[in-house]
């Protein structure tokens, strides 16, 4: 086949291609249950598989040819109309794409060995030789009356298993394992994108020989004017270049995000098939642009959240009825762009939360004391879901009740520089409410200055900035806060938060007057007290490395214009920090 380098790209662009239509082949499957008559999807199903069988035998992967041979025998058949589209037939494709998986994997990772395709095999000529019952059977939706009741205590959505599934190291595995992202880190990009780049970078070279030109020039006549004037006009030039070529590579990073969503309806298919449930997913806004970083990272979550949705919202079909609801229930996950953010929202039409329930679990695993719960408000109260151990199952399941996983959610979320929040109304379902950056490379900030110590806020937390004096902070329940358009808002201290070491000097300067920084992380507001707001900027965000990669507060850092290094405040771990602190320490002063 040629050198071993050009083998390589070969074996690389075949992964790329066959784990899109894997992925494609999940959701077609799951839409033709549906749509057992739409012979434009069924033709489109065919010609993946057949695809697959045909690059196979190219590279002489056996076992892909084989198993991809049987799987479009079958839909030759269906597509001439000598076969139907039952429950069973559909389980049985669904099983070939698994199987496909694993032996693509397996090529992924360079760990090529037979694996048994005997059942699977075996299922598929019995649906060509028309063993397998004609009867159409309403598949995952089907429900064996009475044989799940479900209480109250299990449709709170908290109880989660880890996220990091356990890797099954026998062939079979795990849900939720088969939903992870396995495409390689390659985007395809429209060649209009890269046509753009190119003219961009050939402007910034012509900019750069200008600037030599210059350079040359005033070494020869020593003109500090004109220098002056050329360096400014060329310095200009470069700098809309340089902000043109920015958003260029940043856009090439934009994938849509139905390349993620399309993975979904397979895993509600399946959950909902376990959990003998019938529930609709309603997709939308998948057209949405993100970070294919981002979307690499979510896929987890929110895998996580809609398994909650099913196992722990959704009510069984009996318990709806009784509830008046229709007896399928529903998931609508939704995308949209919100300035510089992305919104995601998961919302299901189930039982909701039960804060008494909430607040009484809090208790007894003693995340919260009483008069913590008796100062609670609702809205409080539901956040506390996402505390490491909080669980309301009264058994154990494969999909949750471990006491683990809602705080891994948030966790994940925030390493992302995102949100979650969650709204529920008891009885009548829940919504968990994602807002993410479109890019992790480069943020809006505010710059704040703290005594010597120079930060940077994200501006997306940011809901405005004002000025008090002393005495406009007042303590109430060893907390100190401020008063302001009619609210209270607890505040704190950036030079306590940091241990920031001041002068005398500088001590009787800050009480004088100050600054809050007020933020918004979800339905929490807290203030930060600073010295002096130093304007906006736009920051490139850079890891502090394993090291220093934990510290509470900071998110990560950045290099300024005269190269020093400045630390860049994480607004939702400040946000837990505020809340949790009962009392206020004194400021260090030398």
């Amino acid at each position: 086949m040629g050198s071993m380098a050009q083998d390589a790209e070969l074996i690389k662009e075949f992964l790329n291609e066959t784990n899109e239509l894997l992925d494609n082949l999940d959701n077609d499957l799951v839409s033709l249950e549906s749509n057992s008559e739409d012979n434009e999807l069924i033709n489109r199903i065919f010609r993946a598989f057949h695809t697959i069988k045909g690059t196979s035998s190219f590279l002489g992967f056996d076992q892909l040819v084989e198993l991809g041979h049987a799987a479009e025998d079958v839909l030759s058949l269906i597509r001439d109309g000598e076969r139907k589209v039952t429950s069973e037939v559909l389980d049985t494709l669904l099983d070939s794409t698994d199987k496909l998986k694993i032996l693509v994997d397996q090529i992924r990772d360079n760990d090529i060995k037979k694996i048994d395709l005997t059942k699977v095999l075996s299922d598929l000529n019995k649906i060509k030789s028309g063993e397998v019952s004609e009867k159409t059977e309403e598949s995952s939706e089907v429900i064996d009356e009475g044989s799940e009741k479900q209480t109250d205590e299990k449709q709170i959505k908290s109880e989660q298993d880890d996220l990091k599934v356990s890797k099954n190291k026998e062939v079979k595995r795990d849900r939720g394992d088969r939903f992870k992202n396995t495409e390689s880190s390659t985007i395809r990009v429209d060649v209009e994108r890269l046509d753009d780049l190119m003219n961009l970078v050939g402007e910034l070279v012509l900019e750069r020989n200008r600037l030599l030109q210059v350079s040359r020039e005033f070494r020869i006549k020593q003109d500090w004017q004109e220098y002056e004037e050329k360096m400014a006009e060329t310095t200009e030039k470069i700098n809309f270049i340089t902000g043109e070529l920015q958003l260029s590579v940043l856009k090439m990073r934009m994938v849509p995000i139905d390349r993620l969503f399309k993975k979904y309806p397979r895993l509600i298919r399946d959950i909902a098939r376990d959990k003998k449930k019938k529930v609709e997913l309603v997709i939308t806004g998948g057209e949405t642009e993100l970070d294919k970083t981002v979307i690499d990272l979510i896929g987890d979550p929110l895998v996580h959240l809609m398994r909650n949705a099913i196992d722990h919202g959704i009510e069984s079909p009996e318990v709806r009825q009784k509830r008046g609801k229709p007896r399928t229930g529903k998931i609508e996950l939704s995308a949209s762009q919100e300035g510089n953010h992305i919104i995601i929202m998961i919302k299901d039409d189930g039982g909701g939360i039960d804060i008494e329930k909430v607040k009484k679990k809090a208790l007894e695993k003693k995340i919260a004391t009483e008069a913590q719960i008796k100062g609670m408000s609702d809205t409080d109260a539901i956040q506390l879901i996402f505390e490491p151990g909080f669980s309301t199952a009264d058994q154990v399941s494969d999909l949750s009740g471990r006491g683990v996983g809602m705080d891994v959610v948030r966790n994940n979320i925030r390493n992302l520089n995102g949100i979650i929040d969650v709204q529920s109304e008891y009885g009548k379902g829940s919504t968990f409410i994602l807002k993410l950056p479109l890019t992790l490379a480069v943020i809006q900030a505010l710059v704040v200055k703290v005594a010597k110590e120079i930060y940077a806020v994200p501006l997306a937390s940011v809901v405005e900035t004002i000025r008090i004096s002393e005495q406009d902070i007042q303590t109430i329940d060893h907390k100190e806060v401020i008063r302001h358009r009619d609210s209270v808002i607890p505040v704190l201290y950036l030079d306590r938060l940091f241990n920031v070491i001041r002068s005398q000097d500088e001590y009787e300067t800050s009480r004088k007057i100050k600054y809050v920084v007020l933020i918004a992380i979800a339905e929490k507001r807290y203030g930060l007290i600073v010295d002096h707001l130093l304007g906006q900027e736009e920051v490139v965000i850079k890891s502090l490395g394993d090291y220093l990669g934990n510290v509470p507060g900071i998110a990560g850092g950045t290099i300024t214009g005269d190269g020093r290094v400045r630390l860049i405040l994480d607004t939702a771990n400040v946000a837990d920090i505020v809340q949790k602190q009962s009392k206020v320490t004194a400021v260090t002063v030398e």
